[in-house]
């Protein structure tokens, strides 16, 4: 029989670890930690928006099948629930329903940031049922608040390795293993050969570098200093009320009080919010804010130009024919001191011994085209720049191609500023 090869470093309890290479060793008949394919439980389950994902049992990146035997639960399989209940809609709240000695080195990261991105969309929480040991709080240790009920154990946070050396038994059997290899640290902790102090002092370099990794984890997930951190992270295994102590957990309670508790949270009104947790309001009403002043600058702008399409409809339905002189002003942004400057030029000669206009048409186009040629004047004139004349012989040109008079002051003033400016400073001054 063929016994599966065992990751060599583990985040998880050394008795479960042990119990897991015996489980092995026994073959086909043993029955283990683990659950037969008939067994297995759904990847996750919703009730009342509650999404609750069970991880149970030893786990390892791909998990691990053994004569149709779950010896190892798949942590890439709970990533992908995770990422599944964070982009459904019906799911207000995640809970990782935890009962684990933890599991392999290898693929533990990779949970852990699926939960903290989880965490990021929706809030999670973790529930000990029992027991969250090593690669299980690793995981956990991202989640918004763990509980537990009295009586779980929580903790054994550290790496393990487990080396095997079988020479003195291949040795009374008379097998002699020789150990070809390139590379002087290729080989080491092989179990053929006892291990030298120098393959030791090695390997261990490899355990406390992701030990560091760990520490890391804990110290981020749970808003913790790392002086903090190492008082819980010594490998001890901690009962519920030590572990509250230490800062592992947060609460313990039933797990129908820890659910009852996380519905209460997001069903929280603004007043509760305001009363227990002025900090986060504030927080919530500066982002609210933040994103909201965008939109407010959009919705003035575009209330701006609705309002200004209105104003201009009703002026073409008052002044037909010249309408086109007063879409020209408006475009081009005239001030009202401009306009106000060119009022002497929009009063018509009145008839004789009358106090009346000698034709209102006249009047109402002499003060439209006053206000076309006042649309693009610059706000400063230089006093050396050219006559005024030929902006006047511009405009007359574009006219005997069929233009506008207004449409004609409006090209010929984008088109040449300086004439323009020129002409618009002696219009002013025979207005004075």
């Amino acid at each position: 029989m063929t016994i599966p090869n065992l990751p060599s470093l583990w985040a998880m309890q050394p008795e479960a670890l042990t119990a897991l290479a015996d489980t092995l060793n026994q073959g086909p008949d043993a029955r283990g930690p683990g659950r037969s394919e008939e067994q297995q439980a759904p990847l996750y389950t919703v009730e009342d928006g509650l999404a609750v994902i069970p991880v149970q049992g030893a786990m390892s990146k791909h998990g691990l099948q053994f004569f149709g035997w779950r010896l190892l639960f798949s942590m890439r399989e709970i990533a992908a629930a995770l990422k599944e209940v964070a982009a459904d809609t019906s799911v207000r709240a995640i809970m990782l329903d935890v009962d684990s000695p933890g599991g392999t080195v290898d693929g533990i990261e990779e949970l852990a940031l699926a939960v903290r991105t989880a965490a990021a969309a929706k809030p999670l929480y973790a529930w000990a049922d029992g027991l969250m040991a090593s690669a299980a709080y690793w995981m956990a240790s991202g989640a918004r608040r763990i509980a537990a009920p009295a009586t779980a154990q929580v903790g054994s946070i550290g790496v393990i390795s487990m080396h095997r050396e079988f020479s003195k038994a291949l040795e009374g059997a008379g097998v002699r293993y020789t150990i070809l290899a390139a590379g002087h640290y290729k080989a080491a902790g092989n179990a053929v050969e006892p291990l030298s102090d120098e393959m030791r002092a090695y390997l261990q370099e490899g355990i406390d570098a992701v030990y560091e990794l760990f520490l890391s984890a804990v110290e981020q997930g749970r808003g913790v200093s790392r002086e903090k951190t190492l008082a819980m992270a010594d490998g001890k295994i901690f009962i519920a009320g030590e572990a509250l102590k230490a800062g592992l957990i947060d609460r313990i309670c039933s797990r129908e009080e820890f659910i009852k508790q996380i519905k209460q949270e997001w069903t929280m009104n603004l007043a509760e919010l305001r009363a227990q947790h002025p900090e986060l309001e504030q927080e919530l009403r500066a982002e609210l804010e933040k994103d909201r002043a965008p939109a407010l600058e959009n919705a003035r702008a575009e209330g701006a130009k609705e309002e200004q399409a209105r104003l201009i409809g009703l002026a073409c339905a008052v002044l037909g024919d010249a309408a086109e002189t007063l879409k020209t002003v408006v475009q081009s942004g005239v001030t009202v001191e401009q306009i106000r400057a060119l009022q002497p030029l929009m009063q018509p000669a009145a008839k004789a011994g009358t106090a009346q206009p000698a034709d209102p048409d006249p009047y109402r186009k002499d003060a439209l085209d006053a206000l076309g040629k006042a649309a693009a004047a610059p706000a400063d004139v230089a006093p050396d720049q050219p006559a005024g004349d030929d902006f006047m012989a511009l405009v007359n040109a574009k006219i005997s191609e069929g233009k506008s008079k207004g449409q004609a002051m409006h090209e010929v003033a984008r088109d040449n500023p300086e004439a323009h400016a020129v002409w618009l400073k002696n219009v002013q001054k025979e207005s004075k």
